[in-house]
């Protein structure tokens, strides 16, 4: 029998994306001043590429932070980005009127995405907020973890995720084939808001790497209405930088529940806390 690896040596971390989502679309003077902070940190950072994005390349690709309880109305916006030599995404960061987000595949470290949100996310929904914590409408975290395997071994899912996982359906789990499994809900409903949870297991066959197993995980917290965010309290910065690492825990937590112990050992996955039972 075969089995699966990550795709990064200590951890399986292929894509992660932070964004934050306004209630309202903000007007020209605080798009304008947005798009020029972007450009200042942009240039800091190495993103060298400029792309102005119409509202359909937004809906059809570019666009992450989900609605929540907004409206989803899409508006033009500004691409920063790095390409790597061979043309592939390696950081992006994406400037809209009602959202910011920032997307690497140049992921190392937890640590790394808390840099990215303090000196880029942060500044900019700061500065397309005016700084009121009360407009901001949904703070959402994504990472997409693959895992690799050979295409004669083909692994069964159970390889990868535990026995007694209640995530992914039962019959599913001793099954070596191609296959996709989808789990989401709602947390936390009240007056304040709501917590999204969505996970989406992938199986297939890509040709350059064998059969390749995709993980794809999604947080956010969803205020309620524009105001106090989903209960939380203190300055902008604090409160998207708290509502980041409850995230984080979030997901740790997700991985724990799914992923066998042997997996989680191989990824250094340390620990988890706060969805439910693990």
């Amino acid at each position: 029998m075969g089995r699966y690896r990550p795709v990064a040596g200590a951890h399986a971390v292929d894509e992660a994306v932070v964004g934050v989502r306004l209630f309202e679309a903000v007007d020209d003077r605080l798009y304008q001043a947005a798009i020029e902070k972007a450009s200042e940190l942009a240039d800091r950072v190495n993103l060298p590429g400029r792309v102005q994005l119409d509202p359909m390349s937004l809906l059809v690709g570019r666009q992450v932070v989900s609605p929540g309880f907004t409206e989803m109305t899409m508006h033009p916006g500004m691409l920063f980005q790095r390409v790597n030599p061979d043309g592939s995404m390696a950081e992006e960061l994406t400037i809209e009127r009602m959202a910011v987000t920032y997307r690497t595949r140049s992921y190392r470290r937890w640590k790394d995405v808390q840099g990215y949100i303090a000196d880029i996310l942060i500044p900019i929904v700061s500065c397309l907020s005016c700084e009121e914590s009360g407009r901001l409408a949904v703070i959402e975290l994504r990472c997409l973890d693959k895992f690799t395997a050979s295409k004669a071994d083909f692994p069964a899912l159970n390889e990868l995720i535990r026995p007694e996982c209640d995530l992914v359906p039962s019959h599913l789990l001793g099954r070596a084939e191609y296959l996709h499994a989808h789990s989401g809900w709602f947390d936390d409903v009240g007056e304040a808001g709501r917590s999204l949870i969505n996970l989406n297991i992938d199986v297939t066959d890509d040709r350059s790497s064998g059969i390749q197993a995709s993980i794809l995980q999604v947080f956010s917290r969803q205020s309620a209405r524009p105001g106090t965010f989903f209960g939380h309290e203190g300055s902008l910065p604090e409160l998207v930088s708290q509502v980041f690492e409850d995230l984080h825990a979030q997901d740790k937590a997700a991985l724990a529940r799914l992923l066998t112990d042997e997996m989680q050992a191989e990824i250094n996955l340390a620990g988890s806390s706060g969805l439910g039972k693990h």
